[in-house]
């Protein structure tokens, strides 16, 4: 079984977190803003934390985090992570970062100096690795996105990819690079939107497994792979089912309703909520609306698929998302299968 091996170079001393598979959750920079803290994180349920995010200077030189009102808490998060023995993995580009990202890829000399700007980072953190999270269109940005991996990794870092979570874009990476990356997060949250003329799963796990298998026959190592998996469900007014049309979003922000938000809404008798079977996802539909989400029964299913496999682990999206109590909780879902030796229902200290 793959094991994880982990540099943390800030107090100059290899330290070794090791797990048979990651279960891991995204912390992005703006849950300062919804009353979470680094304090809040169930440490002992996970094995890995990405915090997002940082972003590069044009030139490559220097990363930076993109919400400097939340180094406070990175630093925190730092901390507890490094005492708790939770690999911290800090993400640099993702939604928003798109053009800072391809500037420094798409430039040979921007590369080469941000691969050392991520070197002196990891090494003045202690951070456990770099998550490089910039979603290619272009056959050449594929091509720069993969030279970008391999002068991190070349540099000596730690270093994990965000993917696309597609049949097709499996085709499309540098598989010597993601050789050399020692996770690949392949990214299968947003798969409906209001754009889409009816209503599907928001996250298939059925297709999540068609697009695993695409990233392991394109030559990623099936251990490396970590399929990420959203925390919330998409609310969409006016649709009787998946399958069905709709009239735009539906309840809670924006058409989002974390899992936790929905654990409460379906505390009354207004949805009927199903699996099914076909995509091994969950639909709830009222008189009003569809939400389209993940809970135990699939999250269930994918673990299991993960385990019997040979994948990486799973992580979720993001931490803020999941109920604190075990008995709802997907992250416990999650690592009752992947890591059954954990004491879920033990009270944190």
């Amino acid at each position: 079984m793959f094991k994880k091996f982990v540099t943390t170079l800030g107090c100059s001393a290899a330290l070794l977190f090791a797990a048979d598979f990651q279960v891991g959750a995204y912390y992005p920079n703006w849950l300062q803003y919804s009353q979470f803290t680094p304090e809040d994180v169930r440490y002992d349920f996970l094995t890995d934390i990405h915090y997002g995010y940082f972003v590069p200077s044009e030139d490559g030189s220097s990363i930076a985090n993109a919400d400097e009102n939340d180094n406070a808490n990175f630093d925190a998060l730092a901390s507890l992570a490094k005492q708790k023995k939770v690999n911290l993995q800090v993400v640099v580009g993702g939604s928003g970062n798109e053009e800072a990202m391809k500037a420094v890829a798409m430039s040979e000399e921007a590369r080469s100096a941000f691969a050392e700007a991520i070197k002196s980072f990891v090494d003045g953190n202690g951070v456990s690795s770099i998550e490089i999270d910039w979603m290619p269109a272009e056959e050449e940005e594929f091509a720069a996105h993969g030279a970008l991996v391999s002068a991190v990794a070349d540099a000596g870092v730690n270093v994990s990819v965000s993917v696309i979570g597609s049949v097709d874009a499996a085709k499309s990476y540098s598989s010597e690079a993601l050789g050399k990356a020692a996770n690949v997060m392949v990214m299968l949250t947003d798969q409906m939107s209001a754009e889409e003329s009816t209503v599907k799963p928001n996250s298939d796990f059925a297709f999540a497994q068609e697009v695993l298998k695409a990233y392991a026959d394109a030559g990623v190592s099936s251990a490396k792979l970590v399929p990420v998996v959203p925390l919330y469900g998409k609310t969409f007014l006016n649709a009787k089912g998946l399958g069905s049309s709709h009239e735009g979003t539906g309840s809670g922000n924006e058409g989002y309703l974390t899992y936790k938000e929905l654990m409460t809404v379906f505390d009354t008798p207004d949805y009927q909520v199903t699996f099914d079977e076909a995509t091994q996802s969950e639909v709830a539909v009222s008189s009003s609306e569809t939400i389209v989400f993940n809970g135990i029964p699939s999250m269930k299913s994918l673990a299991t698929f993960v385990k019997d496999n040979d994948f990486g682990g799973i992580a979720l999206y993001d931490i803020a998302g999941d109920h604190k109590e075990p008995i709802v909780s997907l992250l416990v879902t999650v690592g009752q299968v992947l890591r059954p030796a954990i004491k879920y229902n033990a009270k944190k200290k």
